[in-house]
């Protein structure tokens, strides 16, 4: 079984709007490890939601984070892994387009 890191990003580009981040296309599976929400404003709280799609389950949406608050100037971490198959994805959506966000995922086919 193959693996490989990769780092995926969304810089978001319309507020409260559901942006993809990550879909496991052409692999087994994926794990989402590590997971990075950066708020770039210098005042203002950003509040960010991800969502698991299940296509196994008809893709069934799942909140993961629901409308989390992240304070101006900090990065909230997430270091619990969240572990995909084939086609699942994560979306992301924050409050306002002064948001970051940072996947470490690990691959494998």
């Amino acid at each position: 079984m193959a693996s490989s890191f990769k780092n995926k990003t969304a810089i978001i580009g319309t507020a409260n709007t559901d942006q993809t981040l990550y879909t496991a296309t052409g692999v087994t599976s994926a794990v989402i490890h590590g997971l990075f929400a950066a708020n770039t404003h210098a005042s203002s709280n950003v509040s960010v939601t991800l969502k698991l799609i299940d296509n196994s389950n008809s893709s069934a949406e799942t909140k993961i984070l629901n409308a989390v608050p992240i304070p101006p100037n900090t990065t909230f971490s997430m270091d619990k892994p969240i572990n995909l198959e084939t086609s699942d994805s994560l979306t992301v959506q924050a409050s306002t387009t002064d948001c970051e966000i940072t996947a470490s995922i690990l691959e494998l086919s």
